[in-house]
């Protein structure tokens, strides 16, 4: 019997084998230059330890520009499927606390410390005084009230003997005084009169229990829901990019990786292509074994 027909193949199987084994191996090994004296072996140290850097970015610029890009991530946050399941849990949510009858403020306080909480209500205070104060000012009170003054002292004087005998001009006088004072009143106490009122509706609102504000947003002709949901499209839709950048996944990714030990780096890319690697070592047996088939006919 002529071995030699079935030992070539086999010798031309185990030398692809262990060739695309080693080659595989290389890809990790060693984990840090071999040096003889001032030589450095070729290859040393392996493919992805010496070209860890590169690598790292490679994959990040490939999962920020390919992967999460930002219309994908638009697509996905503002698909149907996500969108259904977000305003399941808000309608979930809003049923669970028309049920709840916690405070606002203690709910407040446990995620931020008192004097957190209270310094945030007062800037949020002073924030809503102030802009009441300006639209007020900008509005022009006095005028607008001097105007009705006219408008009511005009209805009740018409047919009378004051409103034909110099009615008009008395009205007037009293009007023109009446913005004046209204106008200064405002300035002088205005600011003061308001944060007293915007204290005591924050005041309400803090101490107020979840169930209470639930049930009257439930008692209203509002669908919160919607409106939620509105914000949500909106804010993924106008802030996304920002939001993006911001993060910078590429960069994340980068970090990531070089901040990984290359072991902890060779587990993962094995883990992710084990059968893909394992296919190239065989596929070097088959190639071999094909190869010392051929070697036969010559």
């Amino acid at each position: 019997m002529n071995y030699s027909i079935i030992i070539r193949p086999l010798i031309g199987a185990g030398i692809g084998y262990i060739t695309n084994w080693i080659a595989v191996k290389m890809m990790f090994r060693p984990l840090k230059p071999v040096k003889i004296g001032n030589f450095t072996l070729p290859f040393t140290p392996g493919i992805i330890p010496k070209n860890k850097e590169r690598l790292a970015e490679a994959i990040g610029d490939s999962i920020s520009n390919n992967l999460l890009t930002e219309e994908t991530l638009k697509n996905t946050l503002l698909s149907d499927s996500v969108k259904s399941k977000i305003k399941e849990n808000i309608i979930t949510f809003l049923d669970s606390s028309s049920k709840n009858e916690t405070p606002i403020s203690k709910i407040i306080s446990s995620y931020i410390s008192e004097n957190n909480f209270n310094e945030v209500i007062e800037i949020m205070e002073n924030n809503l005084t102030s802009s009441i104060f300006e639209t007020v000012k900008n509005s022009n009170l006095g005028n607008v009230v001097a105007e009705q003054l006219i408008i009511s002292a005009k209805e009740r004087l018409k047919g009378s003997i004051l409103g034909l005998v110099g009615g008009k001009a008395i009205i007037s006088a009293i009007s023109e005084n009446a913005e004046i004072k209204i106008n200064e009143y405002l300035d002088s106490n205005g600011k003061e009169l308001i944060n007293k009122m915007v204290v005591s509706e924050v005041d309400k609102i803090s101490n107020s229990k979840v169930s209470d504000i639930t049930s009257k947003l439930n008692n209203s002709s509002i669908n919160f829901a919607n409106i939620l949901m509105n914000i949500y499209e909106n804010f993924i839709t106008e802030k996304l990019p920002e939001i993006i950048k911001f993060i910078d996944i590429s960069n994340i990714v980068k970090e990531k990786i070089n901040s990984m030990d290359i072991l902890e780096l060779e587990k993962l890319i094995l883990f992710i292509m084990k059968k893909e690697l394992n296919a190239l070592v065989n596929l070097g047996a088959l190639i071999g074994f094909i190869l010392g088939m051929i070697n036969l006919l010559f």
